[in-house]
Formats: C-alpha cells, structure tokens, sequence
C-alpha cells in the first residue's frame, strides 16, 4: 500500500456529493456502495475512511496499516457498507485485515462486523469487556429492535413523500425511502460476529514499525468506550466519544464523559480520528468537552431553581447558542444541533439530579 495510491475517495465523484444536507447525501447515497467513503491520509501508515452523511448513518473507520496487516477501527452500520471498504482495501494492498476494533456497541459501528472474517478467516476483533457484554445484552437486541420499528419509519416516510411540497423535498425524501427499505433487508440478514477478544482497561499490539494501544479511559458515550492511541504517530481514534456534532448521550454519562475526556486530552497526540466528522485536534476535543460540561451546568443551575424539564428544554439551547450552536452544525440539517439539544438536556436532566 503506498501513499499515493491508498489516499483517494471510495469511488469517483464522492467530492462533488453535498455534506450539507439531505439532497446531496441522497445522491451519494442512491449509487448504493458508492460514495459511502472517502479515504484521507492522517500519519504514515494512517487513514481516515471518512463516512458521508446518509440516511441510516454509517461511522467513520481508522485504517492503520502495519508490517503483516492492516487494523480497522468499527465496521458501520450495515455489511454492504463494510463490503465497500474491504473492497477498496483488497485493490490497494495485498495484507489482510488482521484486527477490527468495536469502539462501543452502536448498530452504526459494529453491524457491518459480519464481512471481516469472511473476507479475512483469521482476523481477530477485539473490544473492551463491557463492550463486548453490551453487544450481547443491548446491540444484539437492538437489532430486533430495529426489524420491529423500520416499518413504521418506512411508512412515515411515504407518508411525508406523498405530502412533499416541493420537486426537491420529494427527491430527498425518495432516496431516504428507497434507503430505508435496503437498510431494513440488510438488518434481516444481519449474522452478528462478537468480538473474539476483549481487555479491561488497557491492551497493547506491538509490531517492529508501530506501537497501538487500546485504552478503556471511563465512561463516556457508553460505558465501555475503547479508545485507540498510536503514541509514535500522535494519532488517536476516539469512536462517537468526540465527534464532529452533536453527541447522542441516550447512552452516555455526561458528567464522567467530560471527566474521561480530560483524561485523553492528556494523552501525547496531535490528531484525532472521530466516530463521525473530518480530522481534528485538541482545540476541537476542548470544545466539545466543554459543550458537555456547560450543558450540565447550565440544567443544573435551572433545575435548582425550580425549573420544569419543559421549561430548562426552552430555556437552556438559547443559553449554549451562541457559543455552541454554529461549531456543532457543520452538517447543517443532517444533525441539527436545535433537535439534538433538547435530548441532550433530558439526558442531563435524568442523569444529574
């Protein structure tokens, strides 16, 4: 694998697709496997496997390549995705995929785990032990979970298609149809493939040209977040722990997240891989640490003095705006800060009284 042959984009044409909003990713979406990724340089023998933004969001992968073989960091959200990037390996190297790491146990970062040891028979993938328990108590059920709802979204959909005001409304929302209906026949033929190795908190692969370590910090997105840290290159791979908008916290612990966050700000690194989002820094980690941080504060403050949820829903976005809103809106409509807030705040709500 050289550098010039490995740094370009999944297929042609994924630079001319929007990352704005619907359209564009609509048809970057519509070609099926292609356009799902685009593949950027971040160190030697480190890559980017930016995802573009679809309807069924798929995560970012980290491709480290080593001597004998190549680690993958999560496998997206469904199997086509992984096979489009396996793909692409397969034409720019001859090594084999030897590890995939599960950064957490999110459909989007593990449910396309299913084509690595197809493709590669003896790749091991590894997680954090209370990744690997969750996967089985909650990942696996929530695959169930999803064949039980996408009929109903699949149906909202039509409804909405049919209702669509405009030529452009309609066009996105029939790609995003045609999109959920394929996702819903992956999920059905989804063969779930577990971690084959798990560490509690910390694991180190070391290879003659590089040193990768596998880091349970604490809690934070999840409860089991692994974090991926190449010291040597300043590189670290920090899976949905810090990404590129605003975080889902259904899942997460806001107030150990900002804790473990300031623990990998300690770490010796340069560059951050995100679970969603372009390649980023410590300036971004501190931003997004502090998002996080000030949300708490601020439902704290409210709640002490006496404020409904309601009331701190309608209250603290406009409060966090003006410094917050515009750096977590970089994908526009994709993910709007304005609706992701507001369960932001119900998180912090349960969580900090």
């Amino acid at each position: 694998m050289t550098r010039r042959t490995f740094v370009r984009n999944v297929s042609a044409g994924i630079a001319a697709s929007t990352v704005s909003g619907a359209p564009g990713v609509s048809r970057a979406a519509a070609r099926g496997g292609k356009g799902l990724f685009e593949i950027k340089r971040v160190a030697d023998g480190v890559y980017l496997a930016a995802a573009a933004p679809v309807y069924k969001v798929n995560s970012n992968a980290a491709i480290i390549e080593n001597e004998d073989g190549l680690l993958v960091v999560d496998t997206h959200s469904k199997p086509s995705a992984a096979r489009a990037l396996v793909q692409e390996l397969g034409e720019m190297t001859a090594k084999p995929v030897r590890y995939v790491v599960n950064t957490h146990f999110h459909f989007d970062h593990w449910q396309g785990n299913e084509v690595y040891p197809a493709a590669y028979p003896n790749v091991e993938v590894i997680t954090t032990e209370i990744t690997r328990e969750a996967l089985l108590s909650r990942g696996v059920p929530r695959i169930r979970d999803q064949i039980r709802t996408m009929p109903g979204e699949i149906a909202k959909l039509k409804a909405e298609l049919a209702a669509a005001p405009t030529a452009g409304r309609r066009a996105e929302l029939q790609a995003n149809l045609q999109q959920a209906e394929a996702y819903l026949e992956e999920v059905k033929g989804l063969s779930p493939a577990l971690p084959t190795m798990a560490f509690e908190q910390t694991m180190r692969l070391i290879k003659r040209d590089r040193e990768i370590e596998l880091l349970h910090l604490g809690r934070a997105h999840t409860d089991g977040d692994l974090f991926v840290f190449l010291p040597r290159e300043k590189v670290v791979v920090t899976g949905d722990a810090v990404i590129g908008w605003t975080p889902f916290m259904g899942d997460g612990y806001p107030e150990d997240w900002v804790r473990t966050l300031q623990k990998l700000e300690q770490l010796d690194f340069t560059h951050m891989i995100m679970g969603h989002g372009d390649v980023a820094g410590k300036e971004w980690l501190r931003f997004f640490r502090g998002y996080i941080a000030e949300l708490i504060e601020a439902v704290r403050r409210e709640a002490a003095g006496g404020a409904s949820l309601d009331e701190i829903k309608a209250r603290v976005p406009d409060h966090l705006a003006a410094k917050y809103e515009q750096g977590l809106s970089t994908y526009g409509d994709y993910r709007p800060w304005r609706r992701l807030v507001l369960t932001n705040i119900e998180r912090a709500y349960a969580t900090a009284l």
